[in-house]
């Protein structure tokens, strides 16, 4: 496939970032949406505004499952409102667990696993102002460890498998593009 065909298909494909927190699904998105000429949403932005509040202020208030009831509908939502345009979308790092979300996801566009390891995570949680609803619960290493393998078993499921490097965004960024690329010459 030539480098233009290549371009045209990018363009009107949907990319989802999934994976655990503190991968960096939302600043590689934004990347990775720049250089595809692309819009570029963030789940857990759109959730806020359409809740009205922080994610962290709606668990504390309605608890997690109520908060992933609500984090399905938006999700969805946004995706079926986008039908023939192509996006980037990068998600909470338990939206992909959601069968109803995965499979959407699946039918409509390409799923991109950003792969961390545990030590990395870590320390990006441990130097980040932001904190995440569940480190409260998941407050140590092991905890964290422990959540991570669990949820391995549903972004294994992706479409497409980036082990996260330490390099530039931007060089992240092209290594994604070039495993999309494979992906996408393997799937025709």
């Amino acid at each position: 496939m030539n480098e233009i065909n290549l371009n045209k298909i990018l363009k009107m494909e949907k990319f989802f970032l999934v994976g655990f927190m503190a991968t960096g699904k939302t600043t590689i998105g934004k990347r990775l949406a720049s250089m595809l000429y692309l819009p570029f949403f963030d789940s857990d932005k759109e959730i806020e505004v359409a809740i009205g509040c922080s994610i962290n202020e709606y668990f504390k208030k309605y608890g997690e499952n109520k908060f992933r009831l609500v984090e399905e509908s938006i999700i969805i939502n946004k995706i079926k409102d986008n039908k023939s345009k192509g996006f980037v979308m990068s998600l909470g790092g338990g939206a992909y667990l959601n069968k109803n979300i995965r499979q959407l996801i699946n039918s409509v566009g390409i799923s991109i696993w950003l792969n961390g390891n545990i030590d990395i995570i870590y320390n990006r949680l441990k130097k980040s102002k932001y904190k995440r609803p569940l480190t409260l619960t998941y407050n140590t290493k092991e905890k964290l460890e422990k959540l991570l393998k669990d949820r391995m078993l549903y972004y294994q499921k992706a479409n497409v498998r980036v082990d996260l490097k330490i390099t530039s965004k931007d060089k992240m960024t092209a290594i994604i593009i070039k495993k999309i690329n494979e992906y996408i010459n393997y799937k025709k």
